[in-house]
């Protein structure tokens, strides 16, 4: 929710007389063309300028600002390096430096800059407020939060200012600070949808829940009369609103949020029809240890290489694991982006004739949407990283399967849909699993019944913890293994459970681990708890692949179905109950009756070899069906129409891997 640092503005001055005259000329004109928004002619006149007088800093500034209007941050640097050189002291050229590095993502670069403007004497509100987003944005929370404090201090009702502090407090896990920060906001704009949604999704990350009726409740009020609705999508999925809604709020915020995006100019007409393989695309910021990519990266692998060619996009960091160095090798190209401002990124994936790009990041955190509104490629599709509709106009492919997004329910999404047959998760076979540490070494009691619940603390309501702490109260010696998000949560879940009347000893905190680690501790669970109105998504998969039986209830939405789709794909459908009651008596079942318990176990096992969840050969394979079909419609002119699933032809190899027999469409 942070705002982005806004253009600085500039004043004409006076020419000083002891420029040359030909100089001051240019320079006017510039200035002229600039007030005319003819900003192409404004350019060439500043830099006719500033090559007879490059000691003049007004001149590098104009030609500065120039640039930036025609979208050219790196010549906006050059320029602003320009007026630096000739007086080192100009703030306005250090703070046309931060605005540049800013649009392209630059943070670390642009620090001493904002750190420079904000320290000069007389700095004031907005120059903290520019440092504070800086540091928040190159990962120096702590940081943030003082210049950000700092800026309050000028201002105490600086609106920008804690919505940046809510984003600091959030990075710094110190979620009941976020929350305080978005009341104070609040109060400030009355009825502001993404602040009251902010308050609850916070306050769901710290379990904190003595508001959150209230609070549920007056966001829900504000939506039902809102002209437009202005909510984060990802925080909105977790508040169990109706997936009519969702389409609503989702396609208000993308109108608000990109629709004034301009779109790349439109492509030269090609010389002859497309042919030959469809050039895929896949724009992330996840490509490195993130869930996203330990799904994904051996069907990346996977795609027939005959009729796919595969480019990754990526805008996130480089963290040097094993994993980021598998992505770099598993498609056909790894460009990137990182660097580089929305339509440079945008442009670069036009100049390379992507067909179809596939966004594996919808509204989740650090998501570039508006370089997919550029329209970079001809077919645009959402998949995996969001699991709701984009309700954006220039997405036009939404990947999903039958159970997550049954046909009857296709008009939930703005998007047509393309179904995969089983399951619109993939999965990686190749997986590292470290070895597994005694229960001890996990704090669970040798012989107790584990019940374990690893979604992260902002999917946990109090229904569903109150069915937790049933099964603890009706299974002797059985605790709950919970994910140690935060000390708050631990904190609020303690005092939640003793009001339940669970002593604290039954639950049992889990410090995040590497992913190996993790998956190698997962097989002390004994079942997985499931939440609702958003359910475990790659978590369930992880508790399945160790062979942990997962209980879900199916919600009203995509967000809520997921481990329903998990649990068909591997063959035990009957694990997904219709309501809670359900869920707590088959949970009960399950855990005092060790023959049943080892059934289900038993058929899980085999799953891993058998079941079409874990097969990412197949899945693979029907990508590349899907991918044809797609590309099939674009180049014989075409508009997007829904997909429904149709199975590709498919042959199992003799070792029981799987094997593409043919290119289905």
């Amino acid at each position: 929710m942070s705002v982005p640092i806004a253009p600085p503005r500039l004043t004409v001055p006076a020419g000083p007389a002891a420029l040359r005259p030909e100089a001051e000329r240019h320079w006017r004109t510039g200035v002229e063309h600039a007030r005319a928004g003819r900003w192409k002619e404004a350019e060439k006149s500043h830099a006719r300028a500033v090559k007879i007088a490059p000691g003049e800093p007004v001149y590098w500034v104009n030609l500065a600002q120039a640039r930036r209007k025609l979208g050219d941050p790196a010549g906006v640097i050059e320029a602003a390096d320009g007026a630096l050189a000739a007086d080192p002291q100009y703030v306005l050229a250090r703070q046309m430096r931060v605005a540049a590095r800013m649009e392209c993502h630059r943070y670390e670069e642009l620090l001493e800059d904002a750190e420079a403007v904000a320290r000069r004497p007389g700095a004031g509100y907005d120059s903290w407020l520019d440092y504070g987003i800086a540091l928040d944005r190159s990962g120096r929370h702590v940081a943030a939060v003082g210049a950000l404090m700092s800026a309050l201090s000028s201002k105490p009702d600086g609106f920008d200012a804690y919505i940046t502090l809510c984003n600091a407090f959030d990075r710094l896990r110190l979620h009941a600070e976020a929350v305080e920060s978005l009341r104070t906001a609040v109060a400030l704009k009355p009825g502001w949808e993404q602040g009251l949604g902010g308050i609850v999704h916070h306050a769901l990350h710290g379990c904190d829940w003595r508001r959150l009726d209230e609070d549920l409740a007056a966001l829900a009020e504000r939506v039902a009369v809102a002209e437009r609705i202005d909510v984060n999508p990802f925080m909105f999925l977790s508040f169990g609103a109706d997936a009519a809604v969702q389409r609503r709020a989702f396609g208000d915020h993308a109108s608000l949020r990109y629709g004034a995006v301009a779109p790349l100019p439109a492509p030269a007409a090609r010389k002859a029809p497309r042919t030959g393989r469809v050039r895929v695309g896949y724009l992330s910021n996840d490509f490195h240890t993130h869930a996203t990519a330990m799904l994904l990266v051996q069907v990346l692998e996977l795609h027939d290489r005959e009729q796919i060619e595969v480019r990754l996009y990526s805008y996130g960091e480089d963290d040097g694991s094993p994993l980021r160095r598998r992505l770099e090798r598993a498609g056909d190209a790894f460009v990137d982006i990182s660097g580089m401002s929305e339509r440079e990124a945008a442009q670069r994936i036009r100049d390379d004739d992507v067909e179809v790009l596939v966004d594996l990041k919808g509204y989740t955190l650090h998501a570039r949407v508006s370089i997919l509104a550029m329209r970079p490629a001809p077919v645009q599709v959402a998949w995996l990283g969001f699991p709701g509709t984009s309700g954006a106009p220039f997405i036009d492919y939404a990947i999903v399967d039958p159970v997550v997004v049954p046909p009857p329910c296709a008009d939930e999404f703005s998007e047509a849909l393309a179904w995969l047959p089983d399951c619109y998760q993939p999965n990686d076979r190749m997986r590292e699993v470290g070895t597994p540490p005694g229960r001890a070494a996990c704090g669970l009691p040798e012989d107790a019944f584990v019940f374990c619940a690893f979604n992260h603390t902002y999917k946990i309501r109090p229904d569903t913890f109150d069915a937790w702490c049933r099964l603890l109260s009706e299974v002797p010696g059985s605790v709950l293994w919970l994910l140690a998000s935060n000390a708050q949560a631990e904190e609020n879940l303690l005092r939640e459970a003793a009001a339940r009347g669970i002593d604290g000893s039954r639950l049992v905190f889990a410090q995040i681990a590497p992913p190996p680690e993790h998956l190698a501790r997962l097989t002390h669970a004994d079942l997985f708890l499931d939440t609702l109105p958003i359910n475990a998504h790659t978590t369930a998969s992880d508790a399945l692949w160790s062979g942990v039986p997962v209980i879900t209830c199916p919600g009203s939405a995509f967000v809520g179905r997921v481990a329903t789709s998990l649990l068909h794909a591997v063959g035990l459908p009957e694990l997904s109950v219709p309501d809670l009651e359900a869920y707590v008596s088959l949970a009960r079942a399950l855990a005092t009756d060790p023959a049943r318990m080892a059934e289900v176990r038993a058929r899980l096992h085999r799953a891993r070899d058998e079941a079409p969840l874990f097969d990412s050969a197949r899945t693979a394979h029907e990508l590349d069906a899907l991918y044809l079909r797609m590309a099939e419609r674009s180049r014989a002119g075409l508009a997007p129409e829904a997909l429904p699933p149709r199975r590709a032809p498919w042959t199992p190899t003799a070792e029981g891997a799987q094997a593409p027999e043919e290119a289905g469409r």
